[in-house]
């Protein structure tokens, strides 16, 4: 194998690890839920929004549920998701 087809192997793997760690720091950064603090009522809306719900009508549509446990905080990171999205 020559110098010159070495040099380009190693520049490929050079390539392909710095590719694999930005993909793992990537992975490895938490995701955003609009700004709120994990565990808040207003993350806990903006989740719910994010994995439940199809469009901002809807974030009041269980307000009466007793186990939503539904105040103006979750309201708030659930319209939140939807000015993000």
């Amino acid at each position: 194998m020559t110098k010159q087809a070495k040099m380009i192997i190693a520049g490929v793997v050079l390539i392909l690890i710095a590719l694999a760690a930005l993909v793992y720091v990537q992975s490895r950064k938490k995701e955003e839920f609009g700004g709120f603090q994990e565990g808040s009522e207003q993350y806990y809306g903006y989740r719910y929004a994010q994995d439940h719900l199809k469009s901002v009508d809807q974030c009041d549509d269980d307000k009466d549920d007793p186990a939503m446990n539904f105040n103006e905080e979750f309201f708030q990171g659930c319209q939140k998701y939807f000015e993000d999205k």
